[in-house]
């Protein structure tokens, strides 16, 4: 029930050339203001291009750029080994150098510079002790095709033997 200060809103009545219906021209005029923008670039909401949007925060921002540059290196990485791209993305959005995560894992620069570039494969051992660093935990997965063609996963942390 509205209140007695308060007034009810009339309807308002449109009509469009060739709408048979009301549905048809509620439609009609609901896709007019998308359809004012470019057809050819995609665009963010505040209306300029995305990619031109980006293209001005790289010139205004040094920090945007670095951080472009290393997301697309990591994506990069991700398509050679998860694993090394994992490890870098966790280690940058840490702010953590190399020779940080290396010292706290107790293993050397060189290795963590060999693994982040996706040229060498750490033993669990290791791989565990870089994970803890980044505030992570390893875990082991086991897949196995069953009769009816669903696999079966099982997933648990590494035993604590393994990980020493």
């Amino acid at each position: 029930m509205p209140s007695a200060g308060c007034r009810r809103a009339r309807p308002v009545k449109m009509r469009l050339p060739g709408a048979d219906n009301r549905l048809e021209a509620l439609l009609h005029f609901d896709k007019l203001p998308a359809m004012a923008t470019s057809k050819t670039r995609p665009s963010s909401p505040a209306g300029a291009p995305a990619a031109e949007a980006a293209a001005a925060r790289g010139r205004r921002s040094e920090g945007y750029r670095s951080a472009r540059d290393e997301y697309a290196a990591i994506e990069q990485l991700r398509k050679v080994n998860w694993i090394a791209a994992h490890i870098r993305e966790r280690r940058y959005e840490l702010e953590l150098t190399q020779q940080q995560v290396a010292e706290r894992a107790g293993t050397s620069h060189s290795f963590i510079s060999k693994l982040e570039s996706g040229t060498h494969i750490p033993t669990i051992p290791v791989l565990t002790r870089i994970f803890a660093v980044l505030d992570e935990r390893l875990l082991i997965g086991i897949e196995r095709d069953t009769p009816d063609g669903e696999p079966e996963r099982e997933i648990a942390a590494v035993p604590e033997i393994v990980a020493a």
